[in-house]
């Protein structure tokens, strides 16, 4: 499988291999058959709550909202 992340690091696009038959392949059986490589849904969700948090300094990064707080 490929993995491209985009130059802000906000997007990753995945990119895997594959193999089709033609539906006139000469193994009657075998023919007009389409596979690929499938990604985990779960590693998916593994990347987004751990792995992509790595490259925004987590909660200390620049782009996350902090709430102000006013003390009187």
């Amino acid at each position: 499988m490929k993995y491209k992340t985009s130059d802000d690091k906000k997007t990753v696009t995945v990119q895997s291999p594959m193999m089709r038959t033609p539906t006139d392949y000469f193994i009657g059986s075998a023919a007009g058959f389409h596979y690929c490589k499938v990604l985990s849904p779960f590693r998916v969700l593994e990347w987004m709550y751990t792995d992509s948090l790595l490259e925004f300094n987590g909660l200390n990064s620049s782009n996350s909202v902090e709430p102000e707080v006013f003390l009187q």
